[in-house]
């Protein structure tokens, strides 16, 4: 049964001037969308580019993707795509709204903005964010799948997530828990503040955001204290049932999707490390599919999670890596 298309409603129209790295700016045109009860953040330097819709991974933001020191979505813009940054329900300006009460209305977002989009476009979703293209792209025509640290195997190669995945599934079988949001800005501010303790941290704690050195102290600060959001906890409780019974609830329906995929694993990603993110691309039939390791071996740096994307190093390996791939279909 085909989608309705909804009419997404323009809230503001400006012209910006955006970093996209240390000292290099560009000048947009940058337009807030609601599509429903979604926001929509929507950025391009020429009209007419090919759509490329950004999603953000569990209990973050439409930060996943754009600091004020550095922004991916600026990049990509400012490269001739039309970029669409999407807040998923109950997520930054989307909050005030419906919550998600379980994974799949996440997907029914990605199908509402793919309908009112009217075309194709490249997903590109970033940890939870990337299980959300990957099941949406069951559902609607994609023109290229980019995981970046993307859950589809969860915490099945960590034993401290496993355990974690283990004792909420416990918990949650003796009924304790009634509708509860969860609120992660808090420690994401703790963790701005004790920048030298967290960053050291990543060296031996198993469930690390990032690589060591990988990204600056003020743009970590920033990223940590604006992208971290308030997210459904019977998310998270779903999340933990993949990863006590080890499979993705879109895991049969995956192989019959056959748009060009791109899987890009970090090499301390603690969160998804690469033998979990890897399975996307093992599963998936398309006879067009790409799996791509960062590492200190090939790039010189190590890779963990957020800084795949916003690292000091994204604007020279992963960026180029995913626009060549993107200019290439």
């Amino acid at each position: 049964m085909k989608e309705a298309a909804s009419r997404p409603e323009v809230i503001e129209v400006t012209e910006v001037e955006q970093r996209v790295d240390r000292d290099v700016s560009v000048r947009l045109t940058k337009e807030r969308w609601r599509i429903g009860e979604l926001s929509l953040v929507r950025k391009y330097a020429v009209r007419g580019g090919p759509p490329v819709v950004l999603v953000h991974g569990f209990a973050q933001n439409r930060y996943t993707w754009h600091t004020s020191r550095r922004s991916m979505s600026a990049w990509l813009a400012a490269r001739g795509y039309d970029v669409y940054n999407l807040e998923l329900r109950g997520h930054g300006n989307s909050r005030g709204g419906s919550s998600a009460d379980k994974f799949e209305n996440y997907v029914d977002d990605l199908v509402q903005v793919a309908t009112t989009l009217g075309e194709p476009a490249f997903w590109l979703g970033h940890s939870l964010g990337g299980a959300v293209v990957y099941a949406g792209a069951t559902r609607v025509p994609m023109r290229g799948i980019v995981g970046i640290g993307a859950l589809f195997s969860f915490a099945q190669h960590n034993a401290a997530l496993n355990a974690l995945c283990q004792l909420t599934e416990a918990l949650r079988g003796k009924r304790i828990f009634g509708a509860l949001n969860l609120r992660t800005r808090l420690a994401g501010r703790v963790l701005s503040r004790l920048y030298a303790l967290s960053d050291l941290a990543g060296y031996t704690f198993p469930i690390s955001g990032w690589a060591p050195g990988s990204m600056e102290p003020e743009l970590l600060a920033e990223r940590l204290e604006h992208g971290f959001d308030w997210t459904s906890a019977e998310v998270w409780f779903e999340m933990a049932r993949w990863g006590v019974r080890g499979t993705f609830s879109y895991a049969d329906a995956w192989k019959s999707v056959r748009a060009p995929l791109l899987v890009i694993g970090g090499d301390l990603d603690h969160l998804m490390l690469p033998d979990d993110a890897r399975v996307a691309y093992d599963q998936s039939e398309s006879p067009d599919k790409t799996w791509t390791l960062l590492d200190d071996w090939h790039t010189g740096h190590h890779w963990g999670h957020l800084d795949l994307l916003l690292g000091r190093h994204a604007p020279t390996v992963s960026w180029p890596l995913i626009a060549d791939w993107m200019a290439s279909r």
